[in-house]
């Protein structure tokens, strides 16, 4: 190492590093919302105080104010070009309130794959390129090491170890963290990983964040037991509380002061603090264990090898995969909405008419408009139970956060609803609940993402699950836009990120059903137009005027207006206008058709799919082929 006094001080003694910086700082002013980092350029003494404090208290090593300055997450904040800027002064305060006697970490955090970046995924090399750009950043600025922390994906803080490397030749301290109460066999599969580390250039291994102090000394406890090598620990302060908007965690010293010294008994030889952690406490630690011999150890035990694959447990009942007949025949999906309330028989029985007809598929949309209904996911579990055909599940981003989305995936896999059209979600103000908010996390591109992650057996923070799941990944295609071909733009970068099928906006324009084919000609992805036969003169207006994206050719409103006041003509008009468009995506080659039903009147679309199986046999349809579809393997 070109500098070796940390690693010589890592061996002789137990060191004190400094606690908690973001707490901190939220708790001198600042807000969570804005880029802690950039506190090193426009409030450095705020950012001084807290070193000093923490020195004071005895901590021989600080950390710089720079966990989350790497290049892809300063960009959400406008600040992508002022990495280097933001890591020089954050050296420089951790400097000046270490002194010449005590040492500088450099704070790498993780960047994550599902920060928004032009909408486009986050490859390894996005990746690696931002953690070697921050870690070049510190050490040209002079740090006595890097520490890789907070790291749930254990890929990515290989990935970082590698990348920090290649362009750094002061130690490397790796640290993971644990987002949730792991059991002992998924420790060791993190574990394993953490002592692999070793082999890519990491010179010191560790853990810190999580929850509060028990959890991560067990987990810590095993780490020491498992390796050679200086080890590492940052534990929160507890498990914090939401009051009045804050974060608090226990200000219970004494016992993180025990955590501490059963930590340094294990062996570990740098203690300091994580979340919620505060010169108080250090102060506690330091004058507990500071300066201690560092703990023997015993021989490294090898680590139990991951355990045989379980055997899954009884399947779902069996349906047919959506995109099975592709090719073959069109594809037929019908939409059909949950009950506002539990009388949602009357959707089996519609969607048993359908499937007797012909139809492939029923497709349940999820509080439509942002209105009150029956969970898409409950409803489509019934379906495929009661009635034996996929449903295609609708799920929107508007309704959940990430945590609460993760879930419902997992549950709806573990259901057998594997096939789901992710969606934003209309804005909840559309309907009136003035006490209800939408959520937002993310949007369509990034539930995308999520499906696509636990496809491949792994969560939305990058930990590995047991297993895989087999999602058919749908998505919207909007041919109406004034721009088709920014439509079709947009289209792409969901199928960047993997897709499988697409479904259109309603379709009224005649022209527009092939110019979408004309403008998709060159996709892969299989797009099923969407149609839905009007009823009347009035729906026709309502549609054109107060639905956004809707747009009822004058033609059309002129045949239906013809027949106005007449129930049973405006129907049948409706019906034939639905029919001709039916013809016209046929005769373009449409891989499928997506039917929406009108105000639940079932039987109209029964009508439709009768008359589209017909067409079909008439020869009508020939389909221009040269789909694909690449759902995840088992």
């Amino acid at each position: 190492m070109a500098d070796s006094r940390l690693m010589q001080a890592l061996t002789e003694r137990v060191l004190v590093g400094d606690g908690a910086m973001g707490t901190q700082l939220v708790a001198r002013g600042a807000a969570w919302s804005s880029t802690l980092d950039q506190l090193n350029l426009t409030q450095p003494d705020l950012v001084l105080a807290v070193h000093r404090e923490y020195r004071a208290a005895g901590a021989e090593v600080l950390e710089t104010n720079t966990f989350g300055a790497n290049r892809l997450r300063l960009e959400r904040a406008g600040l992508g070009e002022q990495v280097a800027a933001i890591c020089v002064a954050g050296v420089r305060l951790a400097r000046e309130a270490a002194g010449s006697d005590g040492f500088v970490l450099g704070s790498l955090g993780p960047v994550g794959r599902d920060l928004p970046r032009g909408e486009a995924p986050l490859s390894n090399e996005d990746l690696a390129g931002a953690f070697r750009e921050q870690a070049v950043a510190l050490v040209e600025a002079g740090v006595d090491g890097l520490v890789l922390e907070t790291f749930v994906a254990m890929d990515e803080l290989a990935l970082a170890v590698i990348a920090a490397r290649e362009v750094a030749e002061v130690p490397i301290l790796a640290q993971f963290s644990m987002p949730d109460r792991l059991s002992g066999s998924e420790i060791d599969r993190v574990l394993r990983t953490m002592v692999s580390l070793r082999e890519a250039g990491a010179t010191v291994l560790g853990a810190n964040c999580g929850f509060g102090p028990l959890h991560l000394v067990q987990a810590v406890e095993r780490l020491c037991g498992a390796t050679d090598a200086p080890v590492s620990a940052f534990p929160n302060a507890s498990f914090p509380q939401v009051q009045g908007g804050r974060y608090v965690f226990s200000d219970q010293v004494e016992y993180f002061v025990a955590a501490a010294e059963r930590l340094t008994a294990a062996g570990v030889t740098l203690l300091g603090g994580c979340c919620g952690t505060t010169p108080e406490h250090i102060a506690a630690v330091a004058a507990r264990v500071a300066g201690r011999p560092v703990a023997a150890r015993p021989t490294p035990v090898l680590l139990p090898p991951p355990p045989e694959p379980r055997q899954p447990v009884a399947a779902p009942p069996a349906v047919p995969a959506l995109l099975e007949p592709l090719g073959r025949e069109p594809v037929v999906v019908v939409e059909l909405d949950p009950p506002r309330g539990l009388d949602y028989e009357k959707v089996l029985f519609g969607a048993q008419e359908l499937a007797a007809a012909g139809c492939h598929a029923i497709s349940i949309a999820e509080n439509p408009l942002a209105s009150i209904r029956m969970s898409s996911i409950a409803l489509s579990y019934l379906v495929q139970r009661e009635v034996g055909i996929p449903a295609v599940c609708h799920l929107t981003c508007r309704d959940r956060n990430l945590l609460g989305q993760q879930s419902a995936l997992m549950g709806a896999s573990a259901l057998g609803v594997d096939t789901i059209l992710a969606l934003t979600g209309d804005p909840i103000n559309l309907a009136g609940h003035n006490e209800a908010k939408g959520v937002f996390d993310t949007n369509s591109f990034g539930l995308v993402r999520m499906l696509n992650d636990l496809n491949a057996g792994r969560n939305a923070l990058g930990a590995a699950l047991e297993r895989r799941t087999r999602f058919t990944v749908g998505v919207a295609f909007d041919p109406n836009a004034a721009r088709l071909e920014a439509a079709v733009r947009r289209l792409e970068k969901k199928i960047a990120l993997h897709c499988d099928f697409a479904m259109s906006q309603m379709v009224y324009e005649p022209t527009r059903i092939a110019a979408m084919y004309a403008a998709t000609a060159h996709l892969a992805l299989p797009i099923f137009v969407g149609l839905m036969p009007l009823v009347s003169a009035r729906n026709a207006r309502y549609l054109h005027n107060e639905v956004p994206g809707m747009r009822i050719p004058d033609e059309l409103q002129q045949r239906l207006a013809a027949v106005d006041g007449d129930r049973a003509a405006s129907q049948a008009v409706g019906q034939a206008i639905c029919s001709e468009q039916i013809d016209l995506a046929l005769a373009a080659g449409a891989p499928g058709i997506y039917l929406v039903t009108p105000f639940g009147r079932v039987g109209l679309l029964v009508e439709l799919v009768q008359h589209l199986r017909q067409r079909v046999r008439e020869g009508l349809w020939q389909p221009r082929g040269g789909w694909t579809t690449a759902v995840a393997p088992a």
